[in-house]
């Protein structure tokens, strides 16, 4: 990823002014503590403006409706301090000018504001885009002094420059940048270092960075070319608006595998809500991955102590043994001995503990009692290990879903089922959207979560289309579904197989048993895990 440089900025005002000087500050929001949303309207259009001044993100851009669902955008009840200062002084107003001081990574916008004696006074919000020195400041612009900032800069944390409110707003330190378009030949030769041309060059010249001379260095074949080619991009004559591929780098010129955008806002907007949508998916999964791992670590624990009272079994049948065997050698025991020895029934010796205490009729008993309360804690561990494993299955799938998921919807739905959060409004509005594959006129759906699994069996299917899972393992849930009066034939069912196959937890398995059956035989289990259970189901291995 590249940070967001002078040069976008400097593009974007133009291509954007128009619309925003004269521009009517309707309303005012702050979704976090580095974002900022103001809804502009102007001839006859309201665009929703934002301001990230998040270190790691720090951009600007008119937002459109599909890049703010990236950014997993949510406004909170109570606005937050900084957002009601704006309010009071900004909200409704009317943008009279925009400006970003030269070679800066600095947007100002100006306001006139009246006070309750309608007074006039002239404000400048400042949109400070500097990395980790990133910051937002309302100022009045006739007195230079700082109304509000979006954070207070105390002088322990900067020496050269605080800010806060009734302090005097100062601009950054310049930096010492030269123009290369009023710089001869020479004079550039002499100023790059010819061991690290990218970064010398970014770093001593307007509007240029690292990863501009870089790019741009890549097709030139000499320094004079490069020079050239430089002063052609910064003359802005030919500016294209490009996003690599791999969504790692954007630039204002044309580059091999990248993506060409309209103008540089559509780029600035798809680029950045991009990695804001992996980041907060990075994060969202890591966090569902946590509460997935100590549960199956749970489970684990736990389905080791049944498997130790199953294995109690053999210890049960012992007791009712030694009990039958008191029971047919009853009449010889007439003086009661802390052990006795006896016949089995295939002829064998044997010693039986017996208590002194008891007579030979309690001691069968108590041999007895040992074995139903064995027996009965070795068949409860037996049921309660199938509700472990399908527990532990479970968990497995919420994990693959959660590596194989890209969206933050997704993770959001998954993180919301494991901590038993559920959030109504979202499943109202939320369009549950499943991928599927067309294949000799049928359509086989996928589901990759619980959610849409769900709604696979409950809106989709009818009762004879064909269902599929891998065999004991975690995977996607696929559905073939049928059409008119067609056969799902074998060459189908060996196509949804092999689908089955790449959408599971053994997708580089040599081999991977799929198991499949008809819709009407699945239902969904009533227990808390909400599992599905199905009969009648076929093998087949792929």
């Amino acid at each position: 990823m590249i940070n967001f440089d002078a040069l976008t900025l400097k593009v974007f005002l133009d291509e954007n002014k128009d619309f925003i000087i004269g521009s009517r500050i309707q309303k005012i929001q702050q979704p976090g503590r580095y974002e900022l949303i103001f809804h502009m309207r102007n001839k006859g259009e309201t665009k929703k403006f934002y301001i990230n001044f998040n270190p790691n993100f720090c951009h600007l851009c008119f937002m459109s409706g599909e890049n703010e669902k990236k950014r997993n955008i949510i406004i909170p009840k109570a606005a937050p301090m900084f957002c009601m200062l704006l309010r009071k002084y900004i909200q409704n107003a009317v943008i009279n000018n925009i400006a970003v001081p030269k070679g800066e990574r600095i947007f100002e916008l100006y306001f006139e504001y009246y006070d309750e004696m309608n007074e006039k006074f002239l404000l400048c919000l400042a949109v400070e885009l500097m990395g980790k020195y990133s910051n937002i400041i309302l100022y009045n612009y006739d007195t230079n002094v700082i109304i509000g900032c979006a954070h207070n800069v105390s002088s322990e944390k900067s020496r050269e420059r605080e800010l806060s409110g009734l302090l005097p707003y100062v601009y950054p330190k310049k930096q010492n940048r030269k123009n290369l378009l009023s710089v001869n030949f020479e004079s550039f030769l002499n100023s790059i270092d010819n061991n690290n041309i990218s970064a010398s060059t970014g770093t001593k010249y307007l509007y240029l960075t690292a990863a501009i001379v870089e790019q741009i260095n890549k097709s030139a074949k000499s320094k004079q070319e490069l020079y050239e080619k430089l002063k052609e991009f910064l003359s802005g004559k030919k500016y294209s608006y490009n996003i690599s591929k791999d969504f790692s780098k954007f630039f204002l010129f044309e580059f091999e595998n990248s993506f060409t955008y309209n103008n540089v806002n559509e780029l600035i907007d798809t680029y950045f809500s991009f990695h804001q949508n992996k980041f907060a998916a990075g994060n969202l999964r890591q966090k569902n991955i946590k509460l997935i791992n100590n549960q199956l670590k749970r489970l684990s624990s736990l389905k080791e102590k049944q498997e130790e009272q199953i294995k109690k079994l053999d210890k049960a049948l012992e007791y009712k043994n030694k009990g039958d065997i008191l029971s047919a050698n009853i009449y010889a025991l007439k003086n009661i001995k802390n052990k006795t020895e006896l016949y089995d029934f295939e002829g064998n010796k044997i010693t039986i503990e017996l208590d002194e205490n008891l007579s030979a009729a309690q001691n069968i008993t108590r041999y007895y009692n040992l074995y139903k309360r064995t027996k009965t804690a070795y068949d409860h561990a037996k049921i309660m290990i199938e509700n472990t494993n399908s527990e532990l299955l479970y968990f497995e799938e919420q994990k693959f879903y959660t590596l194989q998921a890209n969206d933050i919807e997704t993770l959001k739905e998954i993180y919301n089922e494991l901590s038993n959060e559920n959030n109504k409004t979202d499943d109202k509005s939320n369009e549950i959207k499943i991928e599927f594959i067309e294949y000799q006129g049928f359509r086989i759906y996928i589901g990759k979560n619980k959610k849409q699994n769900d709604y696979i069996l409950s809106k989709i299917s009818s009762a004879d289309d064909m269902w599929f899972h891998p065999q004991n393992a975690a995977g996607a849930h696929i559905l073939v579904k049928r059409t008119g009066n067609g056969e799902i034939t074998d060459n189908i069912i060996l196509k949804a197989a092999q689908i089955t196959k790449e959408y599971s937890s053994q997708k580089n398995n040599s081999k991977t048993s799929i198991i499949y059956t008809k819709r009407k035989y699945v239902k969904k289990a009533t227990n808390k895990i909400a599992f599905v259970t199905y009969k009648n189901e076929t093998e087949i291995i792929v």
